[in-house]
């Protein structure tokens, strides 16, 4: 018995050890909506989602649906350590998609960690990731 619980508290002192503490911040709403954030651990996910699909898959170790004015947005995640991208953006008319123009340009407001801006389309996984191992802020504008 005593071997199970050393066993036992070994494994959740590891987890804990690896979990690690982000805070996510986003300034620059200027519009009233429903704020879908994605934070995402797979490449394959991340540069296929088209934002249509709102709420838990895989490839998606968080995320949040919240309400939001034209305030800053603040949350805390407590994930594993790892390497993640996040995606959001405000869904003004609350239809839970993405709009787009004809060419596909989104004309809601939208944006990606570390501010990265793709050409034609989503940033790459690689220019919007980052390192979580601990504590990590991201600071985003929109």
């Amino acid at each position: 018995m005593v071997k199970y619980f050393c066993l036992l508290s070994f494994l959740l002192c590891s987890f804990q050890l690896r979990a690690a503490t982000l805070e996510v911040e986003i300034s620059g709403i200027t519009k009233e909506g429903i704020l879908h954030l994605a934070i995402y651990s797979s490449k394959e996910v991340f540069e296929s989602d088209k934002g249509d699909r709102p709420g838990p898959q895989p490839g998606i170790i968080a995320g949040s649906i919240k309400n939001v004015g034209t305030e800053v947005y603040k949350e805390t995640f407590e994930i594993p350590a790892g390497t993640y991208v996040i995606g959001y953006y405000i869904d003004a008319n609350e239809n839970e998609k993405l709009d787009t123009n004809f060419i596909g340009i989104p004309k809601e407001e939208y944006g990606f960690s570390n501010n990265a801006r793709g050409t034609f389309g989503p940033p790459s996984f690689e220019s919007a990731s980052f390192i979580l191992d601990s504590y990590r802020k991201l600071l985003m504008e929109l």
